[in-house]
């Protein structure tokens, strides 16, 4: 299981996996694509692809507590010790930790052979490290490791310090606990069906006959929840048609917030990658006109492929700074979505390694860029039209503060209440709304229930 071969030579798993998380954490590569790349550039078979992805996404979910660990047997701090010897350790120790089908002396001899290959001099101390950990692991607990409690929640759902005393200053120590078990579950796979092309019916009665096992969810029929597949899914009939499209459930609740109708005027402003775009489309019939802006001009171009896959026509785009809207749009639009450039913390499930990227001053960066955008997407909102403001993220000054901000400036909207319901949930998520427009309230996880990976605003703050 450990080896590859590649124009017949042998590769070593666990060494692409320490080159992996190099790319990753010292690079700066994404994750999930650093391991698609090297997943197919040593076209890893079956049984090495499903351990080479335990090992880095295992690795990257775990890293705060694993680098604990070494701090506690190294005696320094991480930054003070060689970046490769860091991941050969990160490694070995989640092997010895978390993976039980890996004999410990495996983990340690095969960490000690890579110390060998890829640093000078430093196996000795790899060696000595892995297999104190052995003999201690059971003996050394979070208290061991932790200066404090709220350190000791970092370690224990392996989430950055500064964003812990973040969320336990404005939720409370409890939400903040719920929250982060919640970010380390192993998110559903969701999809919507398309209704542009294929009845609801049709598109269940199809995949059932693919041996797809799906779940409908209990409030939107259109929503499905795929429990298990046959074959790849990009590759699949229903996606190559444009029958289905995977899309997180918080995404589509936006999109069912806005609440487009036939025949409207709608507005995306920040709409790359366009999922909700195209959910709006399908909504709304494929029956008006829908204007869906990004910066970015590859960006356009993807959703401009999705449009075609989905048949979604009344769909149009356009590469457009939204704080610089064309003064023609003015009072033209009935809805208009601003899903704000934000920074991301309410989706740490779906993107693991984003936990370690993040730095606490981006919430002092994109609250300007937020309301700058959100007052020149009012301008184009019609009288009596709707203007939506949404984010991912879980923090007071990207989502609360954004919106009181706008409020005091703009006297002529007015907030309107409005429901969703979430199937994960007990209970309904409370949304308000703006009238003449904007959503001041988008989807929280309510207490951890509604498990959407959006923030919320309630008016008054709660």
């Amino acid at each position: 299981m450990n080896e590859i071969a590649k124009n017949g030579q042998k590769q070593n798993i666990r060494l692409l996996a320490v080159k992996a998380l190099s790319d990753i954490n010292r690079k700066g590569a994404y994750a999930n694509i650093v391991l698609q790349d090297y997943i197919s550039k040593y076209n890893l078979s079956d049984l090495d692809r499903r351990f080479f992805t335990e090992l880095v996404y295992g690795v990257v979910r775990r890293r705060n507590y694993l680098d604990a660990i070494i701090v506690h047997f190294a005696k320094r701090p991480v930054k003070k010790l060689s970046s490769m010897v860091v991941e050969i350790l990160r490694l070995g120790i989640y092997q010895i930790i978390y993976m039980d089908k890996v004999p410990e002396s495996a983990a340690v001899n095969e960490s000690v052979k890579l110390a060998k290959k890829l640093t000078r001099g430093l196996s000795g101390f790899v060696n000595a490290i892995l297999r104190s950990v052995i003999r201690e692991q059971d003996s050394i607990g979070i208290e061991d490791l932790a200066a404090n409690d709220i350190e000791a929640i970092s370690f224990i759902y392996n989430v950055p310090l500064w964003l812990i005393n973040l969320w336990i200053r404005e939720f409370g120590r409890d939400k903040t606990e719920d929250l982060c078990a919640w970010f380390n579950e192993q998110p559903k796979l969701t999809a919507r069906i398309n209704t542009i092309l294929i009845d609801i019916p049709q598109c269940l009665t199809m995949l059932n006959e693919q041996g797809w096992a799906v779940t409908q969810d209990s409030n939107y029929e259109d929503i499905i929840y795929i429990n298990s597949h046959r074959g790849s899914l990009e590759k699949s009939e229903a996606f190559i048609k444009g029958y289905i499209t995977f899309m997180d459930k918080a995404s589509m609740l936006v999109a069912r917030l806005v609440n487009p109708q036939p025949g409207e005027r709608i507005l995306d402003c920040c709409a790359a990658p366009g999922g909700k775009s195209m959910y709006m489309a399908a909504l709304m019939d494929n029956v008006g006109s829908l204007m869906s802006c990004d910066i970015h001009e590859h960006k356009i171009e993807l959703m401009n492929s999705n449009a075609e896959r989905l048949g979604a026509s009344i769909v149009h785009t356009k590469v457009q700074d939204a704080t610089k809207l064309p003064d023609s749009w003015n009072s033209y639009f009935d809805r208009v979505l601003v899903d704000a450039p934000c920074s991301g913390l309410g989706i740490l499930q779906k993107k693991l390694d984003m936990r370690w990227r993040k730095q606490e001053s981006i919430l002092r960066e994109l609250p300007p860029l937020q309301l700058a955008i959100l007052e020149r997407a009012a301008m184009t909102v019609k009288e009596k039209g709707y203007l939506i403001y949404s984010t991912c993220t879980l923090n007071y000054k990207e989502n609360e503060e954004v919106v009181e901000s706008f409020l005091q400036k703009h006297k002529e909207f007015s907030i309107i209440p409005c429901l969703l319901y979430s199937s994960d949930a007990a209970d309904e998520l409370d949304c308000g709304a703006i009238g003449g427009g904007v959503l001041v309230h988008t989807i929280i996880p309510c207490g951890c229930g509604g498990r959407s990976n959006m923030s919320s605003y309630s008016w008054p703050a709660q």
